[in-house]
């Protein structure tokens, strides 16, 4: 048996147990490597290593009486195998070798068929199982944690993990790897002021480890990051505090967080608090945001991985507080709400790469309820957008009224807008869309007793069936009220919290943690 840093490794051919290692006041598992059926072809193995440390008290399989261990992949039926936690080893289930394999594991409080229901859940990155018994297995590894719960990375001391520094407004970024990027925002001090900070780094949710990279070329806060095809990331606008105020920023930059490299790009215009999507093609779509002066900007832009270049879109989108995504596979990009500074503007546009720029395309809809600063997320799968929360003033916050309403897109050949589900009432909402269709809504701006707070409620929407309209669950607050916050949805499906600002009307803290939540399984 091998020891690594979080964990434990082991193996056996097959039929052989197992021992049981022990962490500090409960049991801790380790799987057995699972033999393969090679197809003709011999056997092959694949050995899966559990992470469960976690900044808390009581144990992850707190509760659990069995594990079931749960493969699924392309052109394979799904298998599994439940072990009971006190038997402290198992065999992992038999699959043919393909890629594209997956491991679920789940702690139950009982057999499934006798009402045990799930109280911890953790999902492998995709990965290959050889076809050859001689070649390299791989080590899947999986981050078990509760359910329903929001938990605090930690080391295997129980020290909880934090961000290397603390921030707000800045940017979150899935990686191929499974790895998130987090890079650039603001820490505020206690004397009110901001400062802007170009550091950056890594967070692993399978170790809990955060690693520290390379600065930013430029500072920048409120900026937008784009994941591009083959794993690197567009930094693009974004502003800088300086003794003159808030000013916006015209750089961009490229980073290959896998080679360490960065490349500089110069935008067509300087942006703050501005909108970007990338297509199916890789072109990124940048529209709107604050200029100099705090004046709306107009132009739109596009970027071309393939090229490297910054290219005009004829089409202005003189737009703050709206939001873009990709559509239809990514074949448009939707740009919805915001204000033009003067009034709020109800058309859904939508623009599609053709002749070497993005153009507008389909007939507009409008929204019911125009409104700026509200979080655009798919719900209920890809082709139906919900646009939620936000505030009816096309000027400052403090003239505005929060609405409790979204509304739906459904961005077909006709694109039509219709009303969606209640939510709690407040803008700049943290929204993400889960593997499964749900939306989770996190944090943002309220006004309470007088002043403009940060906010803790958490909501899960679940879509109707067959009809019916859509759910809403409030879910247990966060612990610590959040604005300006990163929201991610995690290769494992949990959502990942980080960092922020906590104002309560009279101090605002910026906040360095990472938080995550584990939604419990619909099935």
């Amino acid at each position: 048996m091998r020891r690594s840093i979080n964990g434990w490794t082991s193996s056996a051919g097959r039929g052989r147990g197992q021992g049981r290692v022990r962490s500090p006041g409960w049991k801790a598992w380790v799987t057995a490597l699972g033999l393969l059926s090679g197809c003709g072809s011999g056997e092959a193995r694949y050995e899966a290593k559990l992470f469960t440390d976690l900044c808390r008290v009581s144990p992850v399989l707190q509760g659990a009486r069995y594990l079931r261990f749960r493969v699924t992949g392309p052109e394979m039926e799904p298998v599994e195998r439940y072990v009971p936690v006190e038997q402290g080893t198992a065999e992992l289930p038999t699959v043919p070798p393909g890629k594209g394999r997956v491991l679920e594991v789940r702690g139950y409080t009982d057999l499934p068929r006798s009402g045990g229901r799930v109280v911890a859940l953790g999902r492998s990155q995709s990965f290959e199982v050889p076809e050859s018994a001689g070649a390299a297995r791989p080590t899947v590894r999986v981050a078990l944690r509760p359910v329903d719960a929001y938990m605090r990375p930690g080391t295997t001391q129980g020290t909880c993990v934090s961000l290397a520094e603390p921030r707000a407004a800045h940017t979150a970024t899935l990686l191929e790897d499974g790895r998130v990027l987090l890079a650039g925002g603001f820490q505020s001090s206690s004397g009110g002021a901001d400062t802007t900070v170009a550091s950056a780094e890594l967070f692993d949710p399978v170790t809990g480890t955060v690693a520290r990279v390379p600065s930013l070329e430029t500072q920048r806060a409120f900026h937008t990051a784009t994941r591009l095809p083959g794993g690197k990331v567009l930094l693009a606008g974004g502003e800088v505090e300086s003794v003159e105020g808030a000013l916006p920023v015209r750089s961009a930059q490229v980073l290959d967080v896998a080679q360490g490299t960065s490349t500089a790009v110069e935008l067509k215009a300087a942006r703050s608090q501005h909108a970007a999507a990338v297509d199916s093609g890789g072109r990124v779509l940048l529209v709107g945001g604050v200029g100099a002066g705090g004046a709306v900007v107009a132009e739109a832009e596009g970027y071309d991985p393939a090229t490297g270049q910054v290219f005009s879109v004829s089409t202005p989108v003189p737009r703050v507080g709206m939001a873009a995504m990709p559509v239809q596979d990514g074949r448009r990009i939707a740009v919805v709400g915001g204000s033009d500074g003067t009034s709020l503007r109800p058309e859904v546009l939508f623009f599609s790469y053709e002749g070497g720029s993005f153009v507008p395309v389909g007939e507009g809809a409008r929204l019911r309820e125009p409104r700026r600063d509200a979080a655009l997320v798919p719900f209920g799968g890809p082709e139906q957008l919900m646009y939620a929360g936000g505030y009816d003033s096309p000027g400052h916050v403090e003239e505005a009224r929060f609405l409790a309403s979204s509304e739906l897109v459904s961005p077909g050949t006709a694109a039509q807008v219709s009303a969606g589900p209640q939510v709690f009432a407040r803008s700049g909402l943290c929204a993400v869309a889960l593997p499964d269709g749900r939306v989770m809504t996190l944090g943002g701006l309220r006004y309470s007793a007088g002043s403009f707070v940060s906010d803790s409620h958490v909501e899960l929407l679940v879509p109707g069936k067959d009809g019916a309209a859509p759910a809403l669950l409030g879910l247990k607050p966060l612990e610590r009220q959040r604005q300006q916050h990163s929201c991610t949805v995690l290769q494992d499906g949990s959502v990942l919290i980080a960092g922020g600002l906590d104002d309560n009307g009279f101090q605002r803290t910026t906040l360095d943690d990472l938080v995550i939540y584990t939604p419990a399984p619909l099935d």
